[in-house]
């Protein structure tokens, strides 16, 4: 097996896997960056909309036999998808209650 030897390209970016992994590194680095005060849910839940629509309509050709409501309608069910996931993965990766003493950082990767 080998290493990947390039990091996000355009062609990865179209993928949940590679959408999800951008979402939880943006998000992790926000709420180290902010200590934890700022929540992340909606920041989140936006961020994943914003990269459904920048694949459906920025990187992508549009198919002529499907209306510009169904691409939207799409790119709204591909954006809940991404969020979804990224939650999932954030659930799964982190600890249940990360109780953090007064005065010290957040760890990096913490449930929102």
């Amino acid at each position: 097996m080998s290493l990947p030897n390039e990091f996000f390209t355009v062609n990865s970016f179209l993928t949940l896997t590679a959408a999800t992994t951008i979402i939880s590194v943006v998000s992790a680095t926000i709420n180290y960056l902010s200590d934890g005060k700022i929540k992340l849910k909606w920041i989140v839940f936006l961020l994943s909309e914003l990269i459904s629509f920048i694949g459906a309509f920025a990187l992508t050709a549009a198919p002529e036999n499907i209306d510009l409501a169904v691409r939207i309608l799409i790119a709204l069910f591909n954006g809940c998808l991404i969020f979804a996931t990224t939650v999932g993965v954030n659930t799964i990766t982190t600890k249940p209650e990360d109780v953090t003493a007064p005065g010290k950082k957040k760890p990096y990767w913490t449930r929102w």
